[in-house]
């Protein structure tokens, strides 16, 4: 069955922050609209809007630090809210469950930082209370910023912090695996509770970790969360064939068809390598979408969007992810000179060829992701022909203003998926996994 014959997966992304991904954000016109991004109400209705567009899944992308590469300050961070302040999206989603009955949250953890016993106590826990629709963003971090809060020096290298990870990984999966499915009797007439037999001790002594079992959660309906990976560095791509159910991607243009194909390709042959079916694994496409009623309000969407946003704001970003200072770098210098030890994946999927400094910011103050602007048509052309390219399942949309842009995707974009048949029309299954279509372990 071809791309063409199927419906899409949709997901939004944000952080719960004034500004997730779009420099300026908090300033724009069509953002907030009288809530407070502090408030729960204001999430609840995003989670509502995403709901009745019957997209998939909200998800919480999410860092522990304030960018100080920049210049060696967090001035400029604080000053144009880039990412910041940024606070626990774990605190949203019991509440944002209770709000909805299908949506779907995909929260962000970190294996560099946080004990793999509490985050997998933490996603069994949320299994329960979302009734199965929690996902688990699997990330290494990427800064020295982060390390230091957390009393490390530096960041640890990029492959052993994903050295680090497979094990961490395992481990949880070991810890949700304790517990067999059918081990909670609750017989209140016979008087048992778990059938002890059936939860097993676990005493991992590994190479960085050691952990004893079992988990203090029983298993929840969907006996672990999602594994969701957006890692796109070779040795991600090998992490992500190993563990992922979903795999986020950036492309880094929406013209470049060739490079989302061979990126797909990557990780199918990964996926082969690892012993997997390459479908075992659903393709989520990062991108930005600007959406007008026509093309040119599109448009003056985003010439709004380029006015609000500062060069430097987008250059501090810039700075934080690749863990570079980028107030030394001339601004029209070709990107294909610059080396990082950041998020080497986004140094190579991010710039296109022969691109400045400059002009890689200014597009990074629209949106991390690709941009695709205009009516819904002209939007959802662009969004079939990547699906068919990137032999993708769905796509990830970075949003702009918020509440404004998510609205648009539900209000606009998503009539005219359903009206070309590429978008469901109502939700089927109860679980995020259902959702998704990877109900089975592996």
């Amino acid at each position: 069955m071809s791309t063409g014959d199927r419906h899409l997966h949709l997901a939004a992304i944000t952080s719960f922050s004034a500004s997730p991904h779009t420099i300026g954000q908090w300033r724009l016109p069509r953002s907030y609209k009288g809530f407070d991004f502090r408030r729960l109400d204001y999430w609840e209705h995003l989670a509502r809007t995403l709901e009745r567009g019957r997209f998939d899944m909200l998800f919480f992308a999410d860092a522990y630090s304030l960018h100080e590469a920049y210049g060696g300050t967090t001035d400029a961070a604080i000053r144009y809210a880039v990412q910041y302040p940024r606070m626990d999206p774990f605190t949203l989603v019991p509440a944002l469950a209770r709000a909805t009955r299908h949506l779907g949250f995909g929260v962000t953890a970190s294996t560099t930082f946080l004990p793999p016993y509490w985050v997998a106590r933490h996603f069994a826990s949320l299994d329960h209370v979302t009734e199965g629709r929690i996902g688990w963003n699997i990330v290494t971090s990427y800064s020295d910023a982060e390390a230091r809060q957390f009393g490390l020096d530096s960041i640890p290298d990029h492959d052993t912090r994903y050295d680090r990870a497979d094990e961490y990984v395992d481990l949880c999966r070991a810890l949700w695996a304790s517990w067999e499915p059918d081990a909670l009797v609750f017989d209140q007439e016979a008087g048992i509770f778990a059938d002890p037999a059936k939860v097993h001790r676990l005493d991992h002594d590994g190479q960085w970790f050691r952990c004893q079992g079992p988990l203090h959660v029983p298993p929840g309906p969907q006996g672990r969360p999602l594994l969701i990976q957006a890692g796109s560095s070779p040795r991600g791509i090998e992490f992500c064939a190993r563990h992922a159910e979903v795999h986020f991607a950036l492309p880094g243009s929406v013209d470049d068809l060739d490079a989302v194909a061979a990126h797909r390709q990557a990780l199918d042959e990964a996926l082969v390598a690892a012993g997997r079916d390459p479908s075992e694994v659903k393709v989520l496409w990062g991108l930005t979408p600007i959406l007008g009623r026509t093309d040119d309000e599109a448009l003056a969407y985003r010439q709004e969007i380029l006015d609000h946003a500062t060069v430097e704001g987008a250059l501090v970003q810039l700075s934080g992810h690749l863990n570079v200072d980028l107030s030394t770098w001339p601004l029209d210098r070709p990107l294909e000179e610059l080396e990082a030890s950041g998020v080497r994946g986004f140094v190579t999927s991010r710039f296109q060829p022969g691109e400045t400094l400059r002009q890689l910011a200014r597009r990074i103050g629209t949106g991390v992701g690709a941009h695709v602007v205009g009516s819904p048509a002209t939007v959802a052309d662009r969004l079939e022909a990547l699906a068919e390219a990137g032999r993708g399942d769905g796509f990830m949309f970075v949003t702009t203003t918020l509440p404004g842009s998510v609205e648009d995707l539900v209000e606009l974009l998503v009539p005219e998926l359903q009206r070309r048949g590429r978008f469901r029309t109502a939700y089927e299954g109860t679980t995020l996994r259902d959702r998704f279509g990877v109900a089975g372990q592996h």
